[in-house]
């Protein structure tokens, strides 16, 4: 399904992402300078499938480690994924070759704008399940906690992401376009929230950006 773009991007969390005190004069500069384009090529799409938590494939791994933990008393899982299409990466490898700093700033915008767009996708399967009175963890991508990242390959075979949003995942079990969210939620008869995966799980800990900032991924 077609996303509908914001009018405009989350600066406060881009200054995170740029490790920039909020409303930094240099950063709101490059911002200014490219949001725009940002927006304008940005043709977000997003994807999404329920089923039975026992119906998953097996490689998805959801009965190990962390991912299983916030599964805990689901019954039903949501897999969905979200892209922000070839346009996008295509402005950012012009940036990158001419202007280093503004490339850097739209790369963090561009990582905001995606998680906006999951964060729009995911209102909207929640809404759908609210009306049948079911309740949603929140969202869990591979490579978060102990989640294997290869996972992702076969979250999107799943969802058959090349044909649905023209997403795919290299060899390496990277996405293109880059600029894309996988995830994972379950889904229960009663309230759940689901179980964040500390640090010292969490695969990416030794080159973790937020760890380099002094703050988490769950704080953001």
């Amino acid at each position: 399904m077609q996303l509908e773009k914001p009018s405009a991007l989350r600066r406060k969390e881009i200054y995170r992402y740029l490790a920039c005190p909020e409303n930094s004069p240099a950063a709101d500069d490059l911002l200014d300078r490219c949001e725009a384009d940002l927006l304008a090529a940005a043709q977000p799409r997003g994807v999404w499938r329920i089923l039975p938590r026992e119906q998953a494939p097996a490689s998805l791994l959801l009965d190990e480690g962390d991912i299983a933990r916030h599964l805990e008393g689901c019954s039903r899982l949501v897999l969905m994924a979200v892209t922000l299409g070839a346009e996008v990466e295509r402005l950012l490898r012009r940036y990158s070759a001419t202007d280093v700093a503004l490339a850097t700033a739209a790369d963090a915008a561009a990582s905001v704008l995606v998680d906006q767009m999951a964060d729009l996708l995911e209102a909207h399967i929640r809404s759908q399940l609210a009306k049948e009175h079911w309740y949603m963890t929140g969202r869990y991508s591979p490579g978060y906690g102990n989640w294997p990242l290869p996972v992702q390959a076969d979250l999107c075979r799943v969802l058959d992401t090349g044909r649905a949003i023209g997403l795919g995942v290299s060899a390496s079990y990277l996405m293109a376009p880059r600029k894309s969210v996988t995830a994972a939620l379950g889904v229960a008869d009663h309230p759940v929230k689901g179980r964040l995966a500390g640090c010292g799980h969490c695969v990416l800990r030794d080159t973790c950006g937020y760890r380099k900032r002094g703050t988490t991924c769950a704080d953001s």
